[in-house]
C-alpha cells in the first residue's frame, strides 16, 4: 500500500517514521512546521501511518505525542546514508531517489546499522542507560556493559558513540557497528557526572594546524591550494575526544620531526603538542 501512495504522502509518512524512530517521539507540529500543513491535515497522516503500521507509534496524552515503540518495524525504505546525513546536518527530503545516471559515486566500507543507531539516538533523547553486548579487542566474543550515550560522531572511516561506561566509570567511545545488541534499561535520573556536562574531553575544543608534509615541498603549492590552505595552514577546530581519529582518517602525520612515510601521507600536524591523552594514540605516529 505504502508504494501506492503520493509522492508527498511518503514524504510525509517518512518523516513520522524518521523522527519517531531516532528521537522516540512526533507530534503534528513535526508535520505541520516541515510540510507547512494544516493540524487536520497532520492528524489524518498520522492516521494514515497507522493503518499502514499500527503498532510501531502509540499516541501518550500526557505527552501530546506519539511515541515510537522498541518492538516497531519500519515500513519506509530508507537510506543508511541520508538517515546519517539527516541526523548530522538536519532535515532535508527524507525520502528521494535519484533518477537518471549518478554523476558521483559514494564508496563506505560498511552501512551503520541503522537498527542499533535508532535505539541509541533515542536513548540519547529520553536519557536513558543501554545495556549493550559489545565486541572490543579484549573481549571479541562480546560483553555486557551499562552505558549512558550522549552524542554520535563520525570519525571519518566509522560512526562512533560517546557514552559514560558504568563499568569503566569514564566516558569513552563505542564503535556502532560492533555493538551487537542494545536494550534500554528501566527508567532513571541520570547522576550529572554521567551526563554530557561531566565530558571534559567531549566539551574542549582544540585548533588542528596542518601544513603540507615538510618531504612534499616540491608540490607544497598544489596541497596549499587543494586544501584551501591560508599562509601555509589549514585550521580546523574538533573536539578533543575526536582529534586522533580525524587525523587517523585524515592521514595526518602527527609525529614531532614529521617522520612518516608514504604516499598517502601529504599532510602534517604542526603544533603536535595540542593532541594528548586519550586523543592522542590514535593519531598518525604518535606515541600515547
Amino acid at each position: 500500500m505504502f508504494n501506492e501512495l503520493s509522492g508527498s504522502q511518503k514524504e510525509i509518512l517518512a518523516h513520522i517514521e524518521f523522527v519517531g524512530r531516532f528521537y522516540g517521539l512526533v507530534s503534528r507540529l513535526d508535520l505541520t512546521s516541515r510540510f507547512d500543513i494544516s493540524d487536520a491535515s497532520a492528524t489524518r497522516m498520522f492516521r494514515l501511518y497507522n493503518d499502514l503500521a499500527p503498532d510501531n507509534i502509540i499516541y501518550r496524552p500526557n505527552l501530546k505525542r506519539y511515541e515510537w515503540q522498541d518492538s516497531a518495524k519500519p515500513i519506509v525504505p530508507v537510506s543508511t546514508h541520508k538517515c546519517i546525513s539527516t541526523l548530522t546536518d538536519g532535515f532535508g527530503d527524507s525520502y528521494a531517489h535519484i533518477e537518471g545516471e549518478p554523476i558521483a559515486a559514494r564508496n563506505s566500507l560498511v552501512s551503520t546499522d541503522l537498527d542499533i543507531l535508532s535505539i541509541i539516538t533515542r536513548a540519547i533523547k529520553r536519557k536513558q542507560v543501554l545495556t549493550i553486548c559489545y565486541l572490543s579487542k579484549t573481549n571479541p566474543e562480546g560483553s555486557y556493559r551499562d552505558i549512558v550515550p550522549h552524542s554520535i560522531a563520525d570519525s571519518g572511516l566509522r560512526w562512533h558513540v560517546r557514552a559514560y561506561d558504568r563499568n569503566r566509570k569514564d566516558f569513552i567511545d563505542f564503535v556502532v557497528n560492533r555493538i551487537k545488541s542494545a536494550t534500554p534499561a528501566k527508567r532513571e535520573n541520570i547522576p550529572e557526572d554521567q551526563t554530557t556536562k561531566a565530558d571534559e574531553v567531549w566539551n574542549t575544543f582544540i585548533e588542528l594546524e596542518i601544513q603540507p608534509h615538510p618531504r612534499l615541498k616540491n608540490i607544497k603549492k598544489a596541497i596549499e591550494f587543494e586544501y584551501r590552505m591560508i599562509k601555509g595552514v589549514l585550521t580546523r577546530r574538533v573536539r578533543k575526544a575526536l582529534a586522533g581519529y580525524l587525523l587517523d582518517s585524515w592521514n595526518v602525520d602527527a609525529t614531532n620531526d614529521a617522520s612518516l612515510k608514504g604516499d598517502h601521507i601529504m599532510l602534517h600536524l604542526k603544533n603536535t603538542d595540542v593532541i594528548d591523552s586519550k586523543s592522542k594514540f590514535l593519531a598518525p605516529g604518535s606515541e600515547g
